[in-house]
């Protein structure tokens, strides 16, 4: 499979396109990703339920997918899209979702090795009333932050790259048949091939969670904000995809 070396403007241009998709039935993307989100939260209170869940991720992503592929037919989004999956490459999808979540779970323990006692500290200390706080605890929060840093920076680090690798994987298995590992492969090549455009789409990104985090922040859920903008973003993983792959391309990007 060719994969293609877009212009930067191009990681503007799939947000504009993946909102095209979103606009022919906002209502339904809502109801699709509410539904997600929903269950997630409800199974990951029961552990074998949740890691089940997460495993079953790229599942509900390629059924996804096939939604935006429906849009663009013409024709309507439907509920029943959530588990168009199973029907196609399942075994291979899941074990995309235990790549994903061995990897992240590796990345989360490396940053609590290097940093959380330092975050632990750091939290207690913002919980701690002012009038109590002594010139020795401020110097211990000092130096958790310094410690914190380098742990955040460390695992951002090592995220990008499972990211990178991650992004187009499903797709690739879904709808071109790839093993997982040939997946992983040409997803990370085609971001890091593109990676002006990507950076362009990932600051666009940024600002936007920026923007609704509070809402996630004043309720409690941090990655509501994420949740917020899926209806948006994840029509944009099927335009960037669509543009950077041969095997069909949007016809804005001809």
């Amino acid at each position: 499979m060719d994969v293609r070396v877009v212009e930067a403007g191009r990681g503007w241009r799939w947000i504009v396109e993946g909102f095209a998709l979103f606009r022919k039935n906002p209502l339904m993307w809502v109801v699709l990703v509410s539904i997600l989100f929903v269950a997630l939260k409800v199974l990951l209170r029961v552990p074998l339920l949740g890691l089940i869940a997460i495993l079953l991720l790229p599942i509900f992503l390629v059924g996804l997918m096939e939604g935006c592929k429906a849009l663009e037919r013409g024709d309507p989004l439907q509920i029943g899209y959530l588990l168009s999956g199973f029907r196609k490459n399942a075994a291979p999808l899941i074990t995309l979702g235990g790549i994903s979540l061995v990897g992240n779970l590796l990345i989360v323990m490396i940053i609590a090795a290097i940093g959380g006692e330092a975050m632990m500290t750091m939290m207690k200390f913002a919980a701690q009333p002012a009038a109590t706080v002594t010139p020795e605890a401020a110097q211990s929060v000092r130096e958790a932050v310094s410690k914190a840093t380098i742990a955040t920076v460390v695992g951002t680090a090592l995220s990008l790259p499972l990211m990178m690798a991650l992004w187009f994987a499903p797709l690739l298995v879904h709808f071109n048949d790839m093993k997982p590992l040939t997946a992983i492969r040409y997803s990370f090549w085609a971001c890091w091939k593109n990676v002006v455009p990507f950076l362009i789409y990932g600051l666009v990104a940024l600002v936007a969670l920026i923007v609704v985090m509070p809402i996630g922040m004043a309720t409690g859920q941090v990655d509501l904000g994420l949740w917020i903008l899926a209806p948006i973003i994840i029509p944009t993983v099927y335009t960037s995809y669509k543009d950077l792959f041969s095997e069909g391309r949007t016809p804005a990007a001809e």
